[in-house]
């Protein structure tokens, strides 16, 4: 699943591309994948793109200032800038079609439809941007912030980090980068941590986000479907590699569909964190 990182790549991208384009027809392939009736989609029809921009995991197209595109890629989903003659493949959900020629398309390659588009006239109708909370590169992510969400309630560090009502757009795989170059174990609770802790995971999580956005527009180079198989990571899916500041074998715990990543001496004091489905759900 994109990240902020990759969204916030994919965004510029776009923007560069897409803004000034008017939507000459709009369709929705895939039954399920538009998620609103009204607006009807055929409502975008002769409207230009205004601007792109991201709240949390959500790309919002706009197109005036009372008619917005709220895509969520999910899992599977990508975009594709391509001529509207080509032929559409069965993994096509949604188009735009626009005046030049051009087609952006969201492809899904997956056997489960998970992304939403939803149509609006405010991004908030959207219930997941409604309860989002703050985004972590702005200004409203304070220290203070985090403190109070961090520490305020008896919860595992990597829940809170990928919990889209406390911090918009941090998912698995930049929490747990997140708090390896923190230091801190995925499963260590907020309350515990001091003022000092709290600091240097506020750090990290700028830092971080920073460091894989300029990765991933050095990756990407220039093309609007930014790649996601974050080669860069240090600890994101290295199992068994040694860890790039100790060389500790990187080890990971299994939960459903997710896996975290950790190093067992830089974040857990030499021991192994065992493989519990509990701790991720309390």
């Amino acid at each position: 699943m994109p990240e902020l990182p990759e969204l916030e790549v994919m965004r510029d991208v776009l923007s560069e591309t897409l803004v000034g384009k008017t939507i000459v027809a709009a369709r929705s392939i895939h039954p399920g994948i538009l998620k609103t009736v009204e607006p009807a989609i055929d409502d975008l029809i002769g409207h230009s793109v205004r601007a792109i921009s991201r709240r949390s995991k959500h790309l919002i197209f706009t197109v005036d200032d009372t008619l917005h595109v709220v895509l969520h890629l999910m899992l599977a989903g990508r975009l594709i800038l391509c001529q509207s003659d080509t032929k559409a493949t069965k993994a096509t959900g949604f188009v735009l079609s626009l005046a030049d020629g051009d087609d952006l398309r969201v492809i899904e390659n997956s056997t489960t439809h998970l992304v939403r588009v939803h149509v609006v006239r405010d991004p908030r109708e959207v219930a997941a941007i409604a309860k989002a909370g703050a985004e972590p590169l702005s200004e409203a992510f304070t220290l203070e912030y985090l403190s109070e969400h961090v520490r305020g309630r008896r919860r595992q560090l990597k829940k809170t980090l990928t919990d889209q009502t406390v911090i918009a757009g941090i998912g698995s795989a930049y929490a747990d980068e997140i708090l390896f170059d923190a230091k801190l174990s995925p499963i260590r609770y907020g309350t515990t941590l001091t003022e000092e802790e709290v600091t240097r995971l506020h750090r990290s999580i700028r830092s971080v986000l920073h460091w894989a956005i300029d990765e991933i527009r050095a990756e990407a180079g220039g093309a609007a479907l930014t790649p996601h198989g974050r080669s860069f990571t240090r600890i994101y899916k290295k199992t068994n590699q040694p860890c790039p500041e100790c060389g500790t074998r990187i080890a990971e715990i299994r939960y459903a569909q997710t896996k975290t990543y950790y190093c067992p001496h830089c974040q857990s004091s030499d021991k192994t964190i065992k493989d519990r489905r509990a701790w991720l759900t309390r």
